[in-house]
């Protein structure tokens, strides 16, 4: 990985050149920064918008790249933790303006559509370049008293359940809070969601643009498994924390804690509003 060069182009519409001698052999996933920037420094929590190529190890074949395109945004926050361990941490020793090498190693994809680990032995098939272009910190929890406000001023979506899916109404002619709402309609009695815990929730999403569902899961009896560790949206997993079971709540979430403002990535954009019903909580052992 210390052989990957990138030698960044003079202008923004040209993509950057990169060396490595193919085929590139490591038997584990790797990140490095290869070019200094000296923007701000790279923290956790933070969105960052990144630049990128796909390059194949074997034969260093360029097979995708946006180095000349829109930006794509990437939270640096738990799920990515959990998910690339490596670049994470090299995430967080970076600034703005850094060029990072990752090599990873792919699992392999099982008959039900899951990612089982990787074999043992089994080699990087693809190096990603990333250039770091710019970096937004994390919102933060609103106060209990900045939710009550903006309650009290009907500056805050509503539901109604019953029957079927529940109906969220969006406040008209409102922006949306720039930090996380987490207004919780009903406390629960429960063991408390703590960071090391697992929930089982029952949940329905609308996007704050339209008030139009974009997912949920009302009408399943199983609901839906999750770890208060990662692998969900920081959104949930700030605003669920250290709820009990049985509560209520809903969640008014900005982009740079949801899906970001990227429509390419095919997933709902801009800040998202969920009702979330917290059925079971369960501490890891």
């Amino acid at each position: 990985m210390s052989k990957v060069e990138v030698k960044p182009a003079a202008d923004e519409q040209t993509a950057p050149e990169v060396n490595f001698k193919a085929p590139l052999l490591t038997e584990k996933e790797e990140a490095v920064t290869v070019v200094e920037g000296d923007g701000p420094d790279i923290k956790d929590g933070d969105t960052i918008d990144i630049q990128s190529g796909l390059y194949k190890t074997i034969d260093g074949q360029l097979t995708n790249e946006n180095f000349t395109g829109a930006t794509t945004q990437m939270p640096v926050d738990a799920t990515l933790k959990e998910q690339m361990p490596e670049l994470y941490e090299t995430l967080l020793t970076s600034q703005v303006g850094d060029w990072i090498a990752y090599a990873a190693i792919d699992g392999v994809q099982q008959p039900d559509g899951s990612i089982a680990e990787p074999a043992e032995g089994a080699r990087a098939e693809r190096l990603i370049v990333i250039k770091i272009a710019d970096s937004v910190g994390a919102s933060k929890p609103l106060t209990q008293d900045e939710v009550k406000k903006l309650k009290d001023d009907g500056k805050l979506p509503t539901v109604k359940t019953g029957k079927g899916d529940p109906i969220i109404t969006i406040p008209k002619d409102t922006e949306a809070p720039e930090g996380l709402v987490v207004d919780v309609l009903e406390e629960g009695t429960g063991p408390e969601a703590t960071e090391t815990a697992s929930a089982n929730v029952h949940y329905h999403g609308v996007r704050w643009e339209d008030g139009k569902k974009f997912d949920g899961n009302f009408g399943d009896d199983k609901g839906f498994d999750m770890k208060m560790s990662g692998g969900v949206i920081e959104g949930w997993l700030e605003g669920l924390k250290g709820l009990k079971e049985g509560s209520k709540v809903l969640l008014t979430i900005p982009s740079n804690m949801a899906y970001g403002d990227d429509a390419s990535s095919g997933r709902p954009t801009g800040p998202l509003v969920f009702y979330v019903e917290l059925d079971k909580v369960t501490e890891s052992k």
